[in-house]
């Protein structure tokens, strides 16, 4: 597996070229393949637009696995689905329950056909309406499980939003202007970065670490529409966003 900072900037770059079904489906496979993940999966839910009727979907797995899933009206049972869909918080399936006999088949199963024993679950909601949950799943064990869960949590919470918002824009749906969704701590970060400071030093300032002191200033990059950080500092700075004073 690749150093996963590099493989997530790497990643976010590409996301912004998520523009329909089939640049979505080579994201998650490219995703897959340099987290080491088992599979990527994407269920939304009331996506408003011509396009997608009641749910949509993304995946990484067979087709075969999809179509046993449903035959077997496993999504009736399905605890990551029912969690997920009705959840705020991102989930670990080792909190899901498996004593039902079905639940427990489904997951027998699911590792069968190549579906990693460990997930994460993100539910998003959104301003339309609209319910999606984003699953990541790896077949690892306990202790290495431990070890990736946090970058694991991290980057792909960032990722599941701007994955879902690539979604909505693909249905048609006007999504509210990225300079007005800026976080109060993205918009610190960038009013440091106008002022010279390096990531190392913002994150001193703020007490965070220089990792996710990156994290903020590339995700205010993305919704600013900018190329590289000084573009965004000067876009921030030109719709009265920060404070250089």
């Amino acid at each position: 597996m690749a150093n996963l900072e590099q493989v997530y900037f790497e990643l976010f770059d590409e996301l912004s070229q998520v523009t329909g079904r089939d640049s979505g489906d080579a994201f998650m496979q490219r995703a897959r393949e340099l987290y080491g993940l088992s599979h990527i999966a994407y269920l939304g839910v009331n996506i408003p637009g011509p396009t997608h009727g009641s749910h949509y979907v993304h995946s990484t797995y067979a087709d075969s696995w999809e179509h046993h899933y449903v035959t077997q009206d496993y999504v009736s049972v399905d605890p990551v689905v029912r969690r997920g869909l009705t959840g705020l918080l991102p989930l670990d399936w080792r909190q899901l329950p498996k004593d039902q006999p079905k639940i427990r088949r489904l997951f027998d199963e699911s590792r069968e056909a190549g579906i990693g024993r460990q997930g994460l679950t993100f539910p998003l909601r959104g301003r339309l309406g609209e319910t999606a949950i984003f699953s990541i799943n790896a077949d690892v064990n306990d202790r290495e499980w431990a070890a990736l869960r946090r970058s694991f949590m991290r980057d792909f919470q960032i990722i599941a939003t701007y994955f879902h918002n690539g979604v909505l824009a693909e249905a048609g749906n006007e999504l509210a202007s990225p300079a007005s969704t800026l976080s109060p701590r993205e918009r610190e970060c960038l009013k440091w970065a106008a002022a010279g400071k390096t990531d190392w030093a913002i994150g001193k300032i703020l007490s965070i670490s220089e990792r996710t002191a990156r994290f903020y200033l590339d995700s205010a990059r993305s919704k600013l529409n900018a190329l590289t950080r000084t573009q965004a500092v000067a876009k921030a700075v030109a719709l009265g966003l920060i404070d250089v004073q």
